[in-house]
């Protein structure tokens, strides 16, 4: 997502989108006043993860979208599955739809990006763009930790949202939104 400000745009990445941002300011700086990365590491995501989509993947090339959809939510954990919505019905229809518009080659590439990335986080520092790294208190796709010292490597601004995790937008709206504007104010 990008906001205009007078002249050029604040940039903010979300997770994978935070790497694509990232990529859009190592290839030309000019257009951005700064970059913020919601839930986004400074390389590929975490072991588990790579496991997952390792798994995600496999199953892609062996089964249909519907089939791989019904095999994940067997494989989760209570907390995992979505909770009854307040008018009672189950957010997880809605979710289970929403994955069955996925690509299987998209989302292929995306795990590939994602397991792949290589660790630029030097090469965006000497951009000298404002940074704001963001993200939840807990996160299973990036550790915190290694947001913490990408944030520490960048120089940048660092928030960490309470009560949130991989996506502080949806977990804790208020205090994510505070966030950015603020940040951004600072770098009109």
């Amino acid at each position: 997502a990008a906001v205009r400000g007078p002249g050029r745009v604040h940039l903010l990445g979300h997770s994978l989108g935070g790497q694509i941002a990232r990529a859009a300011v190592l290839r030309d700086a000019e257009p951005f006043r700064s970059l913020t990365l919601l839930s986004s590491g400074p390389a590929e995501v975490s072991g588990e993860q790579q496991q997952r989509i390792e798994l995600l993947t496999a199953a892609m090339a062996a089964m249909d979208m519907g089939q791989v959809w019904d095999a994940i939510q067997a494989l989760a954990t209570p907390e995992e599955l979505a909770e009854p919505d307040e008018d009672g019905t189950r957010a997880d229809a809605a979710l289970r739809a929403r994955w069955l518009r996925h690509s299987p080659a998209q989302l292929t590439a995306t795990g590939r990006q994602l397991r792949t990335e290589p660790d630029l986080v030097a090469e965006l520092a000497a951009c000298g763009l404002p940074v704001q790294v963001v993200s939840g208190e807990r996160d299973d796709t990036w550790p915190v930790e290694l947001m913490d010292d990408m944030a520490r490597r960048l120089k940048a601004a660092r928030v960490v949202i309470p009560g949130a995790e991989h996506s502080p937008n949806t977990d804790n709206p208020a205090d994510t939104a505070r966030a950015l504007a603020e940040f951004w104010q600072a770098h009109v």
